[in-house]
């Protein structure tokens, strides 16, 4: 069995600038999981474990999901909290700049995904880069709020997605690319 995702892929600037910004929150908090930089994403769906078959099945579904897309320009935007900031569980970033088109393309893939027997998405899509998740005993988290991060790196060109193999390891998770899905160039 594989653990399986479907992840839209975010440049190297970014996740350099995003792991940065871990550092300076690692310093101010403690007793979170760190998102490791180099497997930093946008995560399209989530479909836990599959065996070969369901593998190349969703590789399918989310190719045929993603043909209309052409690739865009997105932004990163402001950090941000799941549930909220002031009970947060997850912390994150957003997109700006490129977050309908995002929206659009987890939408289609999913739906895709669906047709494909996936069954539809367990919760709505709201697009976020996830850095760090909070644990039980997790300290100093309410300096999130306060943080601010410095500038951003400038727009980049989101092209691709990839079906994404997900290993966790003592460590954290190791990320491999089982497939990589090239959206359309723009105006082609």
């Amino acid at each position: 069995m594989v653990r399986t995702f479907i992840a839209l892929v975010i440049p190297d600037e970014w996740k350099e600038y995003l792991g940065k910004i871990e550092g300076d929150l690692m310093r101010l908090m403690t007793g979170l999981s760190w998102v490791k930089a180099e497997n930093l994403h946008v995560t399209l769906r989530f479909l836990g474990d599959l065996g070969d078959s369901g593998v190349r099945r969703a590789g399918e579904a989310a190719g045929r999901g993603a043909k209309g897309h052409a690739a865009f320009t997105a932004r990163l935007g402001a950090p941000g909290a799941f549930p909220s900031m002031n009970r947060p569980r997850v912390l994150w970033t957003g997109l700006t700049e490129g977050r309908d088109e995002a929206i659009a393309l987890a939408k289609s893939v999913n739906q895709s995904l669906d047709h494909g027997g996936f069954g539809p998405a367990d919760k709505p899509f709201k697009p976020h880069i996830t850095l760090a998740r909070v644990r039980e005993r997790a300290e100093g988290v309410e300096a999130f709020g306060r943080y601010t991060p410095p500038p951003p790196p400038g727009a980049a060109l989101l092209d691709r997605i990839v079906v994404m193999k997900s290993d966790l390891h003592p460590t954290g998770a190791r990320y491999t690319a089982l497939e990589e899905i090239r959206l359309r160039q723009q105006g082609a």
